[in-house]
């Protein structure tokens, strides 16, 4: 019975939405640092040439954002950009607090590594397009069991 009730609590713990899993310093840098090299140098996504963009930085509720839609897949054995209660990102998000303009995210299930992942989404089409979207300015990279999120947004102009 009390395994039952930690096995619960831990549940309780990883479904909350403001649960935060610290990124190391440096990892969370050279993430952004691969991430802002693609963008600065241009690429093509499929057959479309993607201009350079301006370099995106990371933002802590995107993190938290990025990391509850990790653990509600991993949790829940599914892997979608709709969360287990049918929200989607822009919804995800302004629960949070999150006052945006432009929002996306990309999804990746299996990588071992980030390297392994960029390379995955910079391999599809609509995870490029939307890694070079140059209306973004801020990002963030989960990462729980098997499951990576990438979460991008702007922030509404006050």
């Amino acid at each position: 019975m009390l395994w039952i009730f930690i096995i619960s609590l831990l549940d309780i713990f990883y479904m909350n939405p403001l649960v935060h899993v610290e990124v190391e310093p440096h990892v969370r840098e050279q993430m952004l640092m691969k991430v802002n090299h693609v963008r600065k140098n241009g690429c093509r996504c499929g057959k479309r040439y993607m201009a350079p963009a301006g370099p995106v930085k990371w933002d802590e509720t995107l993190y938290k954002s990025a990391l509850s839609h990790a653990l509600d897949m991993a949790s829940n054995k599914f892997f979608a950009h709709y969360s287990s209660d049918g929200l989607n990102i822009g919804d995800r998000l302004e629960k949070i607090g999150y006052d945006w303009q432009v929002v996306g995210e990309n999804l990746g299930e299996g990588q071992k590594s980030f390297d392994e992942v960029l390379e995955d989404w910079m391999q599809s089409y609509s995870h490029c397009v939307m890694l070079m979207n140059p209306k973004v300015d801020e990002m963030a990279v989960a990462r729980y069991e098997k499951y990576w999120v990438q979460h991008f947004g702007k922030k509404m102009r006050r």
